[in-house]
């Protein structure tokens, strides 16, 4: 039992101490080389992908975003799917396609999944006959609002043939700081909140990753794909389609790289009650994910399967290690009150104090260390939420429709 008890402990530590420090050592021998903004005459034509599901408080503002990019107005088209809308969305978008020809506008009655919408988006793309489809396809969210160069950073890194798609940054901000949506700026986000800083992690992590070999999949507020890369094999319920679809770049031989000058905002969710459904869709997605992209394990995909393993498996089986760590505790415990059997009644009377002791002392370190228990419970939470997605992915009968998050 204690033999099993550390192996766990080291493969924990490993995975949320150990691997991310390495990374981010390792990394700084290899300097960014972000590229430069391609000028006009360069530009190439792109099509920007949408998926919508009553998103009418913000579909209004992101269309105003995409049409004021500062890239060639006659260089790019935006494709909207309108994925069973029950609210004011798509008389919005209707609305805005009726001033703006670059907008084109697609739509289902019911609601089939954000995964599917993007299929028949880039299927008629890919299969239209009157014209020859733009080189590159770029993906975002309803809730998103992109620099006005980010367009151009990201496109500016396929000069490199060996490039296969570009992950853009994405910066949370909290809502009430973000007044009027500004279109053209974005803000920091308050260091205040635990997913930003969750967040900050995993984007250090995703840039250091990139410089090394390959990004772990992709953000779906920002990135962009060649156009003959997109998986139109992909299983229609896939529910994490921005993972699956930059882990299938990298299988089929390209690199998916980290475009940080490339920068895009949502709002900040405000609790964390506000993102458990989230987390738990999340959680039942990443295990539906590494069943799609199991390839990239191979050691045959080098030091991106080592990433694979390292950043996303052990961690998605966090909550597993877990279990076995408390189940292991627990059993001890059990055994060392059987061997002091004689002394019960003192043994009750010592836990009391000790647990009244440390109740002042849990106050205390609460009051002075309220963010680092912040940022431990938000981690309990995370946790909980992918044990329950795992439960739901082993249940089956998957579905990619919709589950909004209230912004």
């Amino acid at each position: 039992m204690f033999t099993v008890f550390i192996v766990v402990m080291v493969v924990l530590a490993y995975a949320w101490i150990l691997y991310p420090g390495l990374m981010l050592l390792v990394s700084r021998t290899r300097p960014a080389t972000p590229g430069e903004p391609v000028s006009d005459d360069e530009a190439p034509e792109i099509a920007i992908l949408l998926s919508a599901h009553n998103e009418e408080k913000v579909i209004g503002a992101r269309l105003a975003n995409l049409t004021t990019l500062h890239y060639p107005h006659d260089r790019f088209t935006i494709h909207v799917g309108l994925d069973g809308c029950t609210d004011r969305t798509a008389s919005i978008v209707r609305g805005w396609a009726q001033l703006d020809s670059r907008i084109h506008v697609a739509s289902t009655d019911v609601c089939q999944g954000k995964t599917r919408m993007l299929k028949r988006l880039a299927g008629e793309l890919l299969s239209c006959s009157t014209a020859l489809p733009p080189p590159y396809l770029l993906f975002t969210d309803a809730n998103t609002i992109f620099e006005r160069e980010a367009v151009r950073r990201l496109v500016a890194r396929f000069s490199d043939p060996h490039v296969g798609g570009v992950c853009g940054k994405l910066v949370f901000v909290p809502s009430a700081a973000s007044p009027g949506r500004n279109l053209t700026t974005v803000r920091p986000p308050s260091r205040g909140t635990d997913e930003s800083t969750y967040w900050d992690l995993e984007t250090r992590l995703k840039e250091a990753e990139s410089r090394l070999d390959s990004c772990l999949g992709a953000n779906g507020a920002i990135y962009a794909i060649r156009r003959e890369l997109f998986p139109l094999a992909m299983p229609e319920n896939v529910i994490i389609d921005d993972f699956v679809i930059g882990m299938k770049v990298r299988e089929q031989g390209f690199r998916m790289i980290f475009e940080p000058l490339a920068v895009a905002r949502e709002d900040l969710p405000e609790s964390v009650r506000d993102e458990w459904r989230r987390r738990v869709r999340i959680g039942c997605g990443a295990y539906q994910a590494l069943s799609l992209c199991r390839a990239c394990l191979s050691p045959g995909y080098g030091r991106f399967a080592w990433f694979f393993w390292s950043h996303k498996v052990l961690r998605w089986f966090t909550p597993h290690c877990m279990i076995v760590l408390l189940g292991i505790t627990g059993w001890g415990l059990v055994g060392w009150v059987a061997r002091t059997e004689g002394y019960v009644v003192n043994l009750a009377a010592v836990a009391v104090a000790f647990s009244v002791l440390c109740g002042v002392l849990l106050y205390d370190v609460w009051v002075r260390f309220r963010k680092s228990v912040d940022l431990a419970l938000y981690f309990i939470t995370m946790q909980a939420a992918l044990l329950v997605g795992f439960l739901k992915f082993c249940r089956g009968n998957l579905s990619g429709k919709w589950e909004r998050t209230e912004r």
